[in-house]
């Protein structure tokens, strides 16, 4: 799978504010930008994506920031994925012309389907597990 900058980087930063959630407190745009090496202005623009969407709730103020909107359990990659790279159902074919586009274009929205269904299935939740795990597993000389 194939993801634009865009995405990744909403992802680290939802990954950013799932791993503050517990503590109840708003991370800033600038801790999530310097800490995973995002253009600040792009990830204002992310934010403000993500906002409209409702995935993340925005806090005034000299200690604000933003916030998941929903527990990292409750969000799904799928959710994240769907705002800046759409559902992933193909709507058009470059082969329109041929008699056999129709099982091509049924063959990429079964594909799809598949991709749509797993994303769907990990949560932020699962993703902070198994980043824990790689990490527990390194070892230093």
């Amino acid at each position: 799978m194939i993801l634009s900058a865009k995405t990744e980087y909403a992802c680290l930063a939802m990954l950013e504010l799932a791993q503050h959630h517990a503590a109840g407190e708003p991370v800033q745009v600038r801790r999530i930008a310097t800490r995973h090496g995002i253009p600040l202005p792009f990830l204002v623009q992310i934010f403000q994506e993500l906002k409209r969407t409702g995935l993340v709730l925005s806090i005034r103020g000299a200690a604000g920031g933003y916030q998941l909107s929903r527990a990292p359990q409750e969000i799904s990659l799928a959710e994240v994925l769907d705002v800046f790279e759409g559902s992933g159902s193909p709507s058009t074919c470059a082969a329109n012309n041929s008699p056999l586009s129709p099982i091509l274009m049924d063959v990429c929205a079964e594909i799809a389907a598949v991709r749509r269904e797993r994303v769907a299935a990990i949560t932020l939740a699962d993703m902070l597990e198994r980043s824990a795990a790689g990490l527990d597993s390194m070892w230093s000389i």
